[in-house]
């Protein structure tokens, strides 16, 4: 009984209420109390399952299954609010963080240095190009699955490329704005914590969201419940993250010849327990390691399994109508060209040690495979249209070459 109290204290701790708390203070808590990493070894190999994070796991996939269970007309229902509920409160936490911050040491210094961001790591640390791509394919959901899955219900006329431009600006939009609330709380954190500057303070990662947020929350009156809902506002974003994945998978279920005599509620409660079960990696002390091991390498997949549905839908649907109209010298040609150029920099990217003789090297080879290329496929349509005169002319063998498989 003990252990079962134990498991849900966190709904009735008062850590959040004593008072001033520090971002260290947060973080640790963060890190000890709620993942339970106090118990890790120097190895950091898990060691336990922490108890109250498989109830807590267990609760949410209970809610998740009870999102997508009924239908895509009930997710969508749900989906006004788990989305409505946060955007509002994200402006008004935004407009009190930022009313509150402001006026805090330091706050002012935080800002200016979000505002005065260093462009050179672009050119002097080229990974953090992937890792910025990869963040946003996976803050928007791009590739895994999700926006197929709901573009599906969508009308034949819907106007999908507004929606994709509205969906990828409210996305930065967002992150934009918050990052005014966050580097303000760190500016003050870094006065709390007598680091010299904002990059000497200890936090990245989900420690910088917990240990940064609540304290500057937590000076607000009745601080305790800002926090509090807060959390559920993230619980609210995690929901519906969570149902969304789930969606694309039942929805390809779905759609299978194994699965379509299944009634969906059957197909939903097992793929939202296999789901439970795989999550409870990380509800061990470990949990949080297997997550940011994870989420690194399968952002990295996400690129490479996006890179091949633009290549399946923009180059391989219909080829073989193309081959036909076009001839598979001319096809293959002007698909090396487009192609070749981004493995040949890639290769010198990854390859050359000095990152900045890398990025040049690989830009110029890039240019100049692109350009030879190009000039090559020119030289062969030039030479079909003098073998078929009348017949070709620049634009339709153009139009033929880029378009046509996927536009008719």
């Amino acid at each position: 009984m003990s252990e079962s109290r134990e498991s849900f204290d966190s709904f009735t701790t008062d850590f959040w209420s004593q008072g001033v708390i520090t971002g260290s203070e947060a973080k640790s808590y963060f890190y000890n109390n709620i993942i339970g990493m106090e118990s890790l070894g120097p190895d950091l190999r898990p060691t336990r399952l922490v108890w109250k994070n498989v109830g807590y796991s267990l609760m949410t996939w209970v809610i998740v299954y009870l999102c997508i269970a009924f239908g895509i007309k009930w997710t969508g229902r749900i989906t006004y609010f788990t989305m409505g509920f946060p955007i509002l409160m994200l402006f008004l936490m935004l407009f009190l963080m930022l009313g509150k911050s402001v006026s805090l040491e330091g706050s002012r210094e935080g800002i200016q240095t979000y505002l005065a961001s260093d462009f050179s790591v672009l050119v002097d640390k080229p990974e953090v190009w992937p890792k910025a791509v990869s963040q946003i394919f996976f803050s928007i959901g791009i590739t895994f699955g999700i926006m197929t899955a709901y573009g599906s219900h969508c009308k034949r006329d819907e106007p999908a490329f507004m929606n994709s431009c509205v969906i990828a600006f409210s996305n930065s939009l967002f992150s934009f704005i918050a990052g005014f609330a966050v580097f303000a709380a760190l500016g003050h954190l870094a006065v709390l914590e007598d680091a010299e500057d904002i990059n000497d303070l200890p936090f990245a990662g989900f420690g910088l969201v917990f240990g940064s947020w609540p304290v500057v929350l937590g000076t607000l009156p009745g601080g305790e419940h800002w926090i509090r809902l807060l959390f559920f506002m993230l619980f609210c974003l995690g929901i519906d993250s969570a149902f969304s994945f789930m969606e694309g998978f039942l929805i390809c279920a779905n759609d299978t010849i194994f699965f379509g005599s299944i009634n969906p509620k059957y197909t939903a409660m097992v793929l939202t327990a296999l789901a439970w079960l795989f999550s409870l990696i990380y509800a061990t002390d470990a949990g949080l390691i297997f997550l940011d091991t994870i989420d690194y390498y399968i952002n990295f997949v996400m690129l490479l399994v996006g890179g091949f549905k633009c290549f399946a839908a923009g180059w391989l649907y219909n080829i073989d109508e193309q081959i036909d109209s076009c001839g598979a010298q001319l096809v293959f040609t002007y698909m090396v060209a487009s192609f070749g150029p981004v493995f040949l920099a890639c290769i010198v990217w990854f390859s050359v040690a000095d990152a900045q003789t890398a990025l040049w090297a690989g830009f110029v080879g890039l240019i100049v495979f692109y350009l030879v290329g190009l000039s090559f496929t020119a030289y062969l349509i030039h030479k079909k249209m003098k073998n078929n005169v009348g017949f070709w002319s620049w634009k339709s063998t153009i139009y033929d070459l880029t378009l046509r498989n996927v536009t008719d």
